[in-house]
């Protein structure tokens, strides 16, 4: 019994080492499997990393390469041009120096011209007539062996300068001549390539460099290697560094690539790359941690995900491998969400934005309109008016991802704040009583007349409450009550008012369980019927808004008796608000001063370039339309217009594209750009902007904006139309004074109201408000038929002059 008591302890022993070992050999084995994986998966996306910044220094290179080639080409074909006039063709210097003379002040590039016959005798702009000869200039050669061609910089005989000519032979009239007659030359200083070169950089310490077909330094910011009428350059192929002969070997062979050697005794990258249009090539040198130290970050990275990998396999890697699990799907469930909220924003947004643009447009240029009869014209507001409460709702829908963004911001004005509650409590009204219900309002005798506060916002705040206490209240009422707390004292002039605003029904209340998530977004309570009628943003909006305001809504509810909901906000008062308003009224524009201006209208929808079109034409200006960014192009360079208005998103280039285009065309790149978009998000605008655009219009467009950035960008000044002679308008005044005596004005609010309406334009609520003016007292019967036949002018000044005499006496 005890041998075999034993046997078994030392047959447990035996396997208590297996089972160790065999664990410590899973956990080793599945260590270096992930090991190993790790370190290739790292080196992989090391390699894809330094690979990208190696391209990226590559493509500061080819840059400058192509910024010389675009100005060589340039002056190449104007020597051609020279070349083929009768003028050169000449031979005859005492007819050509003064014309060539000419021509260097105009193309303001070159340093001289130069004729040469083909005995190797020149005349050129500085020297005139010279008594040295060029037979043996290598760029003489070639030309008189009839072909065109740039040069090595050289140090010119005639002024001692080191130039670069651009040759081509001069060619006979007659064809019966195959060779040259002489040959042209176009002298430039190496100024504009040096100041090229010197321009690449890729981070502290890099400098640039560029040979000629001899490897000697064309640029360079080493003096020593740079020619001098004393020394010539020294060719980097002869020179004892081993590495720099290799480069310059391989630049002379025309031969391009971004290399890692140790020059000056550090490792660098060299990028280089060889011209077309000349035998010379372009070099950059970068220090190696430019590039390199952005690989840093990623490196210590790996190094400590490997220690991390060891120690979470050894002692987690089931807790560890489950966690990664759970954060992935979080992290894929939270892009794909993100991704669709984005791409339904942006996609909203155009989609509906674009063709209220259309909309907005045509009724502006409708009302705009002269002829338009007063029925129409009627009918074309309405249009208008409901396009634009469209546009608002679309905006209040965008509204929240702008909030999360922090970059909603608050615009307040002056404004009339009886009549603005008043316009807020009849919506209301009209919606209680479609339900049934009573709507009261209970306004403070001492509110303000005028305040300084952003009104959409306000009404924003205000009419989702109200709505909201409409929409679950089947019986009883609805109180807005809107009261002056007290007034703050203020170290500044302008007083400022603490206003509270309550909003109390007797609807089906809500629970306490609701009341902490009502304001969160997408959060609907109460009856599934209702919820269908909203989004579930609009509380979460309000709250947000009234924060951003300085305050917050509070709300307290009890179920099937209602709920009350409140906030209180300081207003500073607004006392020049009728001066405001009045402003905001300015005469009609018919034109603008000077010469006409051209205008190019880039966009694939031809509403959006209507609109523009009957908005710009009556007022002189020239519109050309495109429908695509390329088509916009080819017509910018053909015509060279004043200033281009284009969209973003095009079929075939899209709005981003045709700005870099246009900014890289030298004959246009200074051209005046306004991108008009209905894109809302603030990246597009300055992605815009940073691309080259000049301003930002979204759309729908509105005509305001627009001329004033017309008036901006094109220095203009604008031509009003002259409703009156200035005689007639001090008659009609004096007869206005006269008949004031006779005339019974209504109160300080309703003038208010007339007022604000009249700098709006908006005659057809005149009409309706004098005509219930009239029902209301016959007192006023006299004011309100003056009032209508002063509306029925429409003419602004006109209406606002009557008003204003009553207006400024009563507030």
């Amino acid at each position: 019994m005890i041998r075999a008591n034993s046997s078994l302890s030392a047959s447990n022993r035996e396997s208590h080492p297996s089972r160790n070992l065999l664990i410590r050999f899973i956990l080793g084995g599945t260590t270096l499997v992930v090991s190993i994986s790790a370190y290739f998966s790292y080196q992989a996306a090391r390699n894809m990393m330094l690979k990208d910044l190696r391209q990226s220094a590559f493509l500061e290179v080819q840059r400058g390469g192509a910024e010389i080639e675009e100005w060589l080409h340039v002056r190449q074909v104007e020597v051609q041009t020279l070349a083929n006039t009768s003028t050169v063709r000449s031979l005859n210097w005492s007819v050509a120096e003064p014309y060539l003379k000419a021509e260097v002040k105009r193309i303001n590039e070159f340093f001289l011209f130069q004729i040469a016959t083909p005995d190797g005798s020149y005349s050129n702009t500085k020297v005139g007539r010279a008594n040295k000869n060029i037979q043996d200039r290598d760029y003489f050669q070639k030309a008189i062996a009839g072909k065109k061609n740039i040069s090595d910089p050289f140090i010119s005989r005639s002024t001692g300068i080191s130039l670069i000519a651009i040759s081509t032979p001069i060619w006979s009239n007659s064809t019966i001549s195959s060779s040259p007659i002489g040959t042209f030359h176009g002298n430039v200083r190496v100024d504009h390539i040096a100041e090229v070169v010197n321009s690449l950089y890729y981070g502290a310490n890099s400098y640039a460099f560029a040979l000629n077909s001899q490897g000697q330094a064309i640029v360079h910011p080493n003096s020593a290697l740079m020619s001098t009428l004393e020394k010539p350059a020294p060719s980097l192929l002869k020179i004892g560094d081993r590495n720099l002969n290799a480069i310059a070997q391989q630049m002379v062979n025309k031969q391009q690539g971004i290399e890692l050697m140790e020059i000056d005794g550090t490792k660098k990258y060299v990028a280089y790359l060889p011209l077309q249009a000349a035998n010379w090539s372009v070099a950059l040198v970068i220090p190696r941690e430019n590039i390199e130290s952005r690989l840093q970050f990623l490196d210590l990275i790996a190094l400590i995900v490997g220690g991390l990998t060891v120690t979470m396999i050894t002692v987690l890697w089931q807790v560890q491998a489950f966690e990664q699990a759970e954060l992935k799907k979080s992290k894929t469930a939270a892009d794909t969400a993100n991704h669709a909220k984005s791409e339904f924003l942006a996609n909203m947004s155009h989609e509906l934005r674009t063709p209220l643009n259309g909309i907005l447009g045509c009724a502006q240029i409708l009302l705009r309109s002269p002829a338009l009869p007063n029925q129409e014209q009627y009918h074309v507001n309405i249009i208008e008016q409901c396009g634009s409460h469209l546009l608002t709702l679309i905006n209040d829908i965008l509204d929240l991802s702008k909030i999360e963004a922090k970059k909603l911001e608050l615009h307040p004005d002056d404004v009339h704040f009886p009549s603005f509650l008043q316009g807020i409590v009849e919506i209301c009204q009209i919606r209680a009583k479609q339900k049934g219900i009573l709507f009261v309002y209970k306004p403070a005798i001492n509110l303000p007349t005028g305040v300084h506060v952003d009104v959409k916002r306000l009404r924003q705040v205000l009419l989702n409450l109200l709505g909201n206490a409409i929409k679950f209240t089947d019986e009883g009422q609805v109180t807005f009550n809107i009261e002056v707390i007290d007034q703050p004292p203020s170290d500044q002039q302008t007083m400022k008012h603490r206003l509270r605003c309550t909003v109390e029904d007797t609807g089906i209340g809500i629970t306490p369980a609701e009341l902490s998530k009502i304001f969160l977004p997408f959060e609907q309570v109460g009856d599934k019927k209702r919820q269908a009628e909203g989004t579930g943003l609009g509380l979460a909006i309000t709250r947000q808004l009234v924060q951003m305001m300085g305050s917050d809504i509070h709300v307290k509810s009890q179920i099937g008796q209602g709920s009350s909901f409140w906030f209180e906000l300081e207003i500073p008062e607004a006392t020049d608000w009728v001066k405001s308003a009045i402003a905001a009224s300015e005469k009609q524009i018919i034109g603008f001063e000077g010469s006409p201006y051209t205008i190019l209208m880039v966009d694939d929808r031809w509403e959006n370039r209507t609109v523009i079109t009957n908005l710009l034409q009556p007022l002189g200006f020239n519109v050309v339309e495109a429908s695509n960014g390329k088509e916009g192009l080819e017509i910018a360079i053909a015509l060279k217009p004043d200033l281009i208005i284009t969209d973003l998103l095009m079929p075939e280039m899209d709005g981003f594209e045709l700005i870099e285009h246009l900014r890289h065309t030298p004959e246009i790149k200074d051209v005046l750009i306004i991108v008009s978009s209905a894109s809302v998000f603030e990246a597009d605008k300055h992605r815009s902007l940073q691309a080259g655009g000049n301003a930002f219009l979204t759309k729908p467009i509105q005509v305001d904006e627009l001329l004033h950035q017309l008036e901006q960008y094109l220095n203009l000044v604008w031509i009003y139309k002259q409703s009156q002679p200035d005689g007639e308008k001090a008659k009609e005044a004096t007869t206005a004074n006269s008949q004031s005596a006779q005339l019974t004005p209504p109160s300080p609010q309703v003038l208010q109201k007339l007022v604000t309406l009249a700098s709006k334009g908006n005659f057809n609520a005149i009409l309706k408000l004098a005509d219930q003016l009239e029902e209301t007292d016959t007192t006023f019967a006299p004011f309100a038929n003056e009032i209508r036949q002063l509306a029925r002018q429409f003419d602004e000044d006109l209406i606002l002059n009557f008003l204003i005499q009553y207006a400024m006496e009563t507030v």
